[in-house]
């Protein structure tokens, strides 16, 4: 009866992380012309103006108030860490491979949850994060070619997401989610406009299609997968996050005909299986199903 209420909320979780990966291809097909700096400033402006409005309109300016802002701030700083090293690998290396990169971060949130939330990490966290870091190293398969840097650049991006997550856990009850999102848009926005003037090109024509479907459908995939987690158990909901790496391989084959090899899809396979582990772990621990 669990899954069958939540069928609805897996609905958006997977459309969210199908529209991602799109959002991804869009800043790929600009062939590097934008800053990652430039991008990600443009999305959290946008996403933040939005979910701000929309905040003011049904509930007010003392829904904004927020709680904590020291942490508030550091959470946006690792939302702008991740997603903006996420653009700059995207730009080097493949966006399937990229996007399974990203994966790393519930992995990099449960090894460090002992240091920063007091959790206890057991013999079965541990394996589950060795064997999530082993897949990497399968992915990587270190040869220090120039593509290494677009890898590296993807481990950072996980690595920072994975402190997100951990911060999204610290301020789980400060205000609703829609204002955590609005305060990670807005601040991360505001972090990154001192450096948007030295990295600025003037868009081209050619890409107005490209930055408006960006904005939109960036927009529409944050709201799709906020409405999930209202609508699902976020135990049963979550899980359904790893089939983005479908989204984006098949974005990747349809939009720069790249597909991973065999090595890199089982390395992608093991990083995904451990992750699911980990959620599946965290669910019984939270009396989930």
């Amino acid at each position: 009866m669990a899954i069958k209420g939540t069928l609805p909320g897996i609905a958006l979780m997977i459309l969210a992380v199908a529209l991602f990966p799109l959002k991804d291809a869009f800043v790929r097909m600009t062939g590097g012309h934008y800053s990652a700096i430039a991008i990600t400033w443009a999305q959290f402006t946008f996403t933040g103006v939005i979910y701000l409005a929309v905040i003011l309109a049904r509930q007010g300016w003392s829904a904004l108030r927020p709680t904590r802002p020291a942490l508030q701030v550091l959470r946006a700083t690792f939302a702008v860490g991740g997603m903006g090293m996420f653009y700059w690998a995207i730009s080097l290396i493949p966006l399937a491979e990229a996007t399974a990169m990203q994966f790393i971060a519930p992995l990099v949130a449960t090894a460090l949850s002992p240091l920063f939330l007091g959790e206890r990490f057991g013999i079965r966290r541990a394996l589950s994060v060795a064997v999530g870091f082993a897949g990497v190293l399968v992915v990587l398969r270190p040869d220090f070619s120039s593509d290494q840097l677009g890898y590296i650049a993807g481990l950072g991006s996980g690595f920072f997401l994975g402190l997100f997550f951990i911060m999204n856990r610290k301020l789980a009850y400060d205000g609703t989610p829609i204002a955590a999102v609005a305060y990670s848009a807005a601040i991360g926005a505001i972090m990154l406009t001192p450096f948007v003037p030295a990295v600025w090109v003037v868009p081209r024509l050619d890409d107005a299609w490209l930055i408006l479907g960006f904005a939109i459908v960036a927009l529409l995939g944050q709201t799709c997968m906020f409405t999930a987690f209202r609508m699902g158990e976020a135990s049963l909901v979550a899980p359904f996050h790893f089939t983005q790496i479908v989204g984006a391989t098949l974005f990747g084959y349809l939009f720069f005909r790249e597909f991973p090899d065999g090595v890199a899809i089982l390395g992608i396979a093991i990083i995904i299986l451990s992750g699911v582990y980990i959620g599946y772990r965290e669910a019984k621990k939270s009396g989930g199903p």
